[in-house]
């Protein structure tokens, strides 16, 4: 197994946590970090340049097949990486070497509208972009889809979203969500608004046993133990209650979680500052 792909068992559900790309990135170019909070240590974490992860999750239940997020790597975010740098597989690559095919995923759901969320949902056969997975639907949140922004680059036959969300579209494909969704088997997609409009998440519950898929509710760790800091794209009011609802959950229900740029898997811990983010051993 590759070093970018974690599995573990829910229940009776199969989980892979796959990371695609490596984003050169620092806390500072994300967050405004309060003029109150800049201790030195602090500040000095903030200036630190790290990688970020791009993860996906696919799920399989019997009967069900799900993915979450459906990236692919940019080539730019190659540049600047250590010497002997090779990007992570990719998704279908991963997916493959499990022994899935494109045609087996039945559901993908796209956790918000920001491109490195979605830029692996179409795939280019001969000159003609199709989907990606070709027997799925694709879930987004719909008041992502109704951005004003977003509407003006679906009339752009060059950009992403054309190219992605706009060919789903046309292809029948794409499942607008207004609130909360169930998939069967203990799936369940939960509206979470804050880092966009219609930003949500995926809850997999399974013989008594929860994972959370949280998409962008928190980028690093630091965001646990901090609610209220949060990127300066998000709506901070509407963040900060999914951020507590979630947390909430997770900790009654003893959940592990997956955030997209958070590598691998962990879970929420009480500590004496309050809350932490604490990874599962790798497996």
């Amino acid at each position: 197994m590759s070093r970018d792909v974690q599995t573990l068992q829910i229940g009776a559900a199969s989980v892979s946590v796959i990371n695609v790309d490596h984003i050169p990135a620092t806390l500072k170019e994300w967050i405004d970090l309060p003029e109150s909070a800049q201790t030195p240590s602090i500040a000095a974490l903030f200036e630190q340049s790290f990688s970020v992860c791009v993860q996906c999750i696919y799920v399989r239940l019997p009967g069900l097949s799900v993915l979450v997020d459906a990236a692919a790597a940019e080539p730019k975010n190659s540049v600047g990486q250590a010497p002997g740098y090779h990007p992570p597989p990719g998704l279908l690559a991963s997916l493959a070497a499990q022994g899935v095919r494109p045609d087996d995923v039945e559901h993908v759901v796209i956790t918000h509208g920001h491109g490195d969320h979605y830029n692996g949902a179409t795939i280019e056969r001969g000159q003609r972009l199709e989907p990606a997975f070709p027997n799925a639907r694709y879930y987004l949140g719909r008041a992502d889809w109704e951005q004003e922004r977003r509407q003006e680059a679906l009339r752009d036959p060059a950009s992403l979203d054309s190219r992605t969300l706009g060919v789903l579209r046309q292809a029948g494909q794409l499942v607008l969500v207004d609130g909360n969704r169930e998939l069967g088997g203990g799936v369940s997609i939960l509206a979470a608004p804050g880092e966009s409009p219609g930003h949500q998440i995926v809850r997999i519950h399974s013989e008594g046993q929860t994972l959370y898929c949280l998409g962008d509710l928190f980028h690093h760790p630091i965001e646990v133990e901090h609610r209220s800091w949060m990127v300066r794209w998000a709506d901070a009011a509407s963040n900060l209650r999914s951020r507590e609802a979630l947390v909430d959950a997770a900790l009654t229900e003893q959940a592990l979680l997956v955030a997209t740029h958070i590598p691998g898997i962990g879970r929420l811990e009480r500590s004496a500052s309050g809350l932490a983010w604490v990874p599962r051993e790798a497996s």
